[in-house]
């Protein structure tokens, strides 16, 4: 229990156990404003995606291993041995000017369809997530005794005994807080 939820217990269960206050919600949510989200500035991509590191590389990626495999430029063609034949070089190295050529052309569409598409997208989705979170603050610094509890799944008010279903918190407005509250107050 935190300190925001001292003596406060659900009218319906009971129990304080699953009592959360709305500032707690809030606190999340001027947390979430105050950084930038996943994704930005987070810690370093790990694995398959993260990006080349200077020095050496581990234990098993010194390994020989046959066929193309990713290194610190981009995909690199085996070592060569002295048994190939000239045959396989020419052909090589044509294949290795159509993947670029083909790679390019796709890189192209591929970075065209991000910022035509994708960023927009995103921008429209973190606009409306800042909204949502700008809601529950001014919900919680209207309504500071709104208390949920998660286990009943209602809504109610610290000390009283009426109690609501637990709406959607990421889609109330303060205009509909401000209904909820008035039908917990008067019934």
């Amino acid at each position: 229990m935190t300190e925001g939820q001292v003596g406060t217990v659900c009218p319906q269960c009971g129990s304080a156990a699953g009592v959360h206050s709305i500032e707690e919600l809030a606190a999340l949510a001027r947390q979430q404003l105050g950084g930038q989200g996943p994704g930005f500035g987070g810690p370093p991509q790990q694995g398959f995606d993260a990006e080349p590191q200077q020095g050496p590389l581990p234990g098993y990626a010194q390994e020989p291993r046959s066929g193309y495999m990713r290194g610190r430029g981009g995909w690199q063609a085996p070592a060569r041995t002295s048994s190939d034949d000239f045959g396989d070089d020419i052909a090589g190295l044509a294949m290795g000017a159509a993947a670029k050529f083909i790679g390019g052309a796709i890189s192209r569409r591929v970075q065209r369809t991000v910022a035509d598409r994708v960023l927009p997208a995103m921008a429209g989705l973190a606009a409306k997530r800042d909204e949502m979170l700008r809601q529950q603050i001014a919900i919680a610094e209207r309504h500071p005794d709104l208390r949920a509890c998660l286990t009943d799944k209602v809504i109610f008010l610290a000390g009283g005994s009426r109690v609501l279903p637990m709406p959607n918190l990421a889609a109330v407005t303060v205009e509909q807080s401000d209904a909820l509250v008035a039908q917990l107050r008067n019934g």
